[in-house]
């Protein structure tokens, strides 16, 4: 026998919680396989190289060595960073051709559909994994992330992975048997099936039907009234308080996976001990020239330096939050924050029908609560002063978060009352440094994001009460009774969370410290492209900062009759926490005297496609609604940085090393140079000299020109100093009688001018388009809008509408495969 190597490559966890989900249910699926390895793909090289290059058969009865990857993509067809360098392995040249001569391999892909090039890191994995020698399992399953249809593959694709990896390990079904195509075959229409009334039972299989502890547990408590979570699930269903909830069973249910995390309590001798190892640890990386790379696991302590909103908001509210105290103060106590965020409420409320579900009939009042909704803030944040955080226009930053003090000091409460633990309590989360309970709930476990449906399962096994547990079943459940729509309805659509999850299924908060711990993801990074220049900040003075531009998350959840908790006021967990912590500079945004400098742990997100191109002549369109447009600020800051050093020392080292990271300050005599590099330099300036600036076009749509036209003013310089050629703007909800709102995907197609002009550019003068906002529909609107107007264009007499069409998305497919067409969308 031979272990089974699951390897993964994820970004925000979901890809790492699937694979050590399917680690731990490998001995109940399979007793072929010894063991498991699980880890990181670029873990590869120490954990499984040696092994795999080694024929199975003269150590055991294994015919190959089984290899599971699921492997998400990031950006614009990246590999997740923790999956990077296995990525670069597997497509050197040098590798050789028979490197997975002895592997049998299956892989499942994590991606969004808003993206051209859907799950591209996972279809690059499966397809290099068989050109260098491996044999392929099963097809490639590909999930998407995007529409929140993951389940759908995931679930069938764990059901069946493991058997048929055991049966071509152990040579029952080798390479080339007639019956290694018909499995492939079959898990094919298993996996890519769109009858969801024959593929239901098949997503929802489990392995141990009979297992006790997914059984519903005897309860001989004394009934008590229904809670608010168990009376919703009835009216929901339609289910009388005298009738019983429907009993589920075990086949309809998501299947357990591993604990995420575990937890152990510390003493006082063992965190002395850990302590001095930590300082032993940090000790090795204190120094500038240590080669420090920020990273999710060890991020950057930078400071707020400064914010401003970018919408027509007023900032009376963030003076009245700023007299609470400075952003620290605000940082560091949860009355103050949860004060702060009441006061934010209170000054910006929401639309508010006088009757719950129907619009108001006053516009004017209907635009006021619209725009109260949407507030965006730039803001700006120190990088170290010793560049071991760069940047490039294009790339996103990520920023960690903790959880909202209200879900903080909820479970705190929770634990202290039901288990006796206290706050200050130290414990070893997955054998890492100790740390208090009170921060293993505030920055460890996800509190405040909506419930998957697994997680509903594990937190119904500790309820106490049997109506509240069979209300949990049903929820997360495939049968008629319960199921998606249920689901959809309590949960995705008012946005539930474990928080509120506990509140109104109460029973389930006897759930211990290491329940929670196991059962909650991490806390999910949040992204954010950044919308500065490095080369425009210096020549501004500023050395070590960068800026990013981000939408308050600020909405009603939808009006439900028969949900008494529905219509809920919704805050995002980062947007929220930030307009609280930079309240000093929204109060005064001109001020930078501010002593109060809150700290986010931040770190770069590089990106490898969504690059200025090269060269200053080639013409630019720039599209981005909304936020969408941050990124572009800083691509046109870029330009007209680039133009302004084009007389200077640093336009010529940026013309002959091809980048510039800024940071020396050189005097010409003191560069000691042959002529020979003198003759270098003074050509590469002439070259640059020589260049026609490629012109730029800009597409930007919003809500109203009063309110939400972001970066107004610098578009409008920008165009005066000849950066700019054209900015066309398209506004949705300016106006309340037109039969078709405007956005830019119909402004470009209404507006003839805007339309011809966008297609000389693209046709005529060779212009790169790069694309980048919210991913609900809008990347595939604008691709559309783009593709009718080239089939426009090509159409002739001798062709059909068809034959246009088709070359028109022919030829768009050509721009993306040459680099001329980047899209940057997110969910």
């Amino acid at each position: 026998m031979a272990p089974l190597y699951i390897l993964y490559g994820s970004a925000t966890g979901n890809s790492q919680h699937i694979a050590k989900d399917l680690a731990a249910a490998v001995p109940l699926k399979s007793s072929f396989f010894d063991s498991v390895v699980c880890c990181e793909l670029n873990d590869y090289k120490k954990k499984a190289l040696k092994e795999w290059e080694t024929d199975p058969t003269s150590t055991s009865h294994a015919a190959k060595h089984g290899v599971i990857v699921v492997c998400s993509t990031t950006g614009n067809a990246e590999a997740p960073e923790n999956a990077d360098r296995f990525v670069r392995w597997i497509k050197r040249k040098t590798t050789s051709h028979t490197q997975f001569q002895h592997v049998a391999f299956s892989v499942l892909g994590l991606g969004d559909s808003n993206y051209d090039v859907f799950c591209a890191a996972g279809k690059l994995i499966d397809r290099k994994l068989a050109e260098l020698g491996g044999t392929r399992v099963m097809p490639l399953a590909c999930a998407d992330e995007g529409t929140g249809t993951l389940e759908e593959v995931v679930d069938p694709w764990v059901d069946v992975v493991v058997q048929k990896m055991e049966e071509a390990c152990s040579g029952g079904c080798p390479a080339g048997d007639p019956a290694a195509a018909i499995t492939e075959s079959v898990v094919s229409k298993q996996l890519h099936s769109q009858d969801t009334s024959s593929s239901a039972a098949e997503e929802k299989k489990m392995e141990n039907e009979d297992s006790p502890t997914t059984q519903p547990t005897t309860h001989t408590d004394v009934p008590s009234p229904a809670s608010d979570g168990v009376n919703t699930v009835r009216n929901l269903l339609n289910i009388s308080s005298k009738d019983p909830l429907p009993t589920v069973e075990n086949s309809s249910l998501p299947p357990l996976g591993a604990s995420l995390s575990s937890c152990e309590l510390v003493t006082e001798e063992e965190e002395r001990r850990t302590r001095g190892d930590s300082i032993a640890d940090n000790m090795t990386v204190s120094s500038a020239s240590s080669g420090v790379h920020y990273t999710l696991a060890r991020p950057y302590e930078s400071r707020v330096i400064g914010a401003r909103y970018l919408t027509n908001t007023s900032g009376k509210c963030a003076e009245k939050v700023n007299l609470l105290g400075g952003g620290e103060d605000i940082q560091r106590d949860d009355n103050l924050l949860i004060r702060a965020m009441q006061m934010y409420e209170e000054h910006f409320p929401l639309k508010s029908p006088d009757k719950k579900g129907q619009p108001q009939d006053n516009y004017e009042d209907d635009r006021a609560y619209d725009k109260n909704g949407k507030r965006v803030i730039e803001m700006s944040l120190s990088l170290p002063d010793d560049f071991t955080l760069e940047y490039e226009p294009g790339d996103s930053v990520g920023l960690i978060v903790p959880n909202s003090p209200q879900a903080t000091n909820f479970i705190l409460d929770m634990l202290h009352r039901h288990h006796g633990i206290l706050p200050t309590l130290k414990i070893s989360v997955d054998a890492s440094k100790p740390v208090t309970v009170e921060e293993a709930i505030r920055n460890n476990i996800d509190l405040c994001s909506t419930m998957k449906k697994k997680r509903l399962f594990l937190l119904s096994m500790f309820a106490t009460d049997p109506d509240e547990e069979k209300a949990l079943r049903l929820l997360c459940s495939g049968t008629s009774e319960g199921g998606n729509d249920l689901f959809q309805c309590y949960v995705e659509d008012q946005r539930r969370t474990v928080v509120d999850i506990l509140k109104e299924f109460p029973s389930c908060q006897s759930i211990t410290l290491e329940g929670l711990l196991g059962c909650l993801p991490p806390i999910p990074p949040r992204y954010y492209s950044v919308c500065s220049s490095p080369l425009k900040e210096r020549q501004n003075g500023v050395h070590h900062a960068l800026k990013v531009a981000f939408s308050v998350v600020d909405y009603l959840t939808p009006y439900n009759p028969r949900d008494v908790n529905s219509y809920r006021r919704i805050g995002g967990l980062a947007t929220r926490y930030l307009e609280c912590i930079c309240s000093s500079f929204l109060s005064n945004p001109a001020s930078s005297l501010t002593s109060s400098h809150p700290i986010i742990r931040i770190f770069p997100k590089p990106t490898h496609d969504f690059r200025l191109p090269p060269n200053l002549s080639t013409p630019l369109v720039l599209i981005g609604p909304g936020t969408g447009i941050a990124p572009f600020l800083g691509f046109l800051s870029h330009r007209q940085a680039q133009h302004a050093s084009l007389e200077s020392t640093e336009a010529a080292e940026m013309a002959s090393e091809g980048t510039w990271r800024g940071g020396y300050e050189l005097d010409p005599e003191e560069l000691h140079i042959t002529n020979r590099d003198a003759r270098g330099l003074n050509l590469a300036v002439d070259y640059m000299r020589n260049q026609s600036a490629g012109e730029i076009d800009v597409f930007f749509g919003c809500r109203y020109s009063d309110h939400d036209w972001l970066y107004k003013n610098e578009m409008e310089d920008f165009k005066s100093v000849g950066i700019l050629k054209n900015f066309f703007s398209a506004f949705s909800r300016e106006n309340a009688k037109a039969d078709e709102k405007m956005y830019v995907q119909t402004l470009m197609q209404k507006d003839k001018p805007c339309g011809e002009r966008l297609i000389k550019m693209i046709m005529e003068k060779g212009a790169s388009v790069y694309v980048c906002g919210d991913g609900n529909a809008m990347g595939r609107d604008v691709q559309d809008a783009i593709v009718n107007l080239l089939a426009e264009k090509l159409y002739d007499s001798h062709s059909t509408d068809s034959d246009a069409k088709e070359s028109a998305v022919t030829y768009l497919n050509q721009m993306k495969a040459s680099g001329r067409f980047v899209l940057d969308i997110w969910s």
